[in-house]
């Protein structure tokens, strides 16, 4: 009777050889299409951090506060919720946003009058750093930035949000 010893009572087979072509092709696709992916944008966007939204009663800063380290960590319910008008955006381009912004400096903070003296809006300029920037809007460049947050709140005291933010 023929037996066969083997290490710790198992015999060992190698794979069939169509088994074998099927992951090596399994690995070129994937590696073609996150080639390809990359390329075009398309990062894994995985969230750090859960960053609380905050309190109905914080201020114009506070919030543009929350947004910067909402969108540090990739906390896109967040981002969400303190910029309702660019949920559409936070569905659909979650995997395109990539960079990170620091050296956060609120330069003024003030009411703004540029839409006449009934205008609804609190506007905050700011100056940060970019650093990472791929993917995401290509009207900003990595390094020192300086825009504008414009935050609108529905009532006296509903909390504050952001409307807009463009180039300051």
């Amino acid at each position: 009777m023929h037996t066969t010893a083997t290490v710790g009572g198992v015999h060992g087979h190698s794979p069939p050889h169509w088994l074998r072509g099927v992951i090596v092709l399994t690995i070129i696709l994937i590696t073609i299409t996150t080639a390809g992916a990359w390329s075009l944008g398309y990062r894994l966007n995985l969230q750090t951090a859960s960053v609380p939204i905050p309190a109905s009663t914080a201020s114009p800063e506070t919030v543009v506060r929350t947004y910067v380290r909402a969108f540090n960590h990739r906390d896109f319910n967040t981002l969400a919720a303190l910029y309702p008008h660019e949920q559409r955006l936070y569905k659909a381009e979650r995997h395109r946003v990539i960079g990170t912004m620091s050296d956060v400096k609120i330069i003024r903070s003030r009411y703004d009058t540029s839409y006449g003296r009934q205008s609804p809006y609190w506007a905050i300029d700011v100056e940060l750093n970019y650093t990472g920037l791929r993917g995401a809007d290509i009207a900003y460049q990595p390094g020192p930035n300086a825009w504008t947050y414009y935050l609108e709140r529905s009532g006296p005291r509903h909390a504050w949000r952001i409307a807009d933010h463009g180039a300051g």
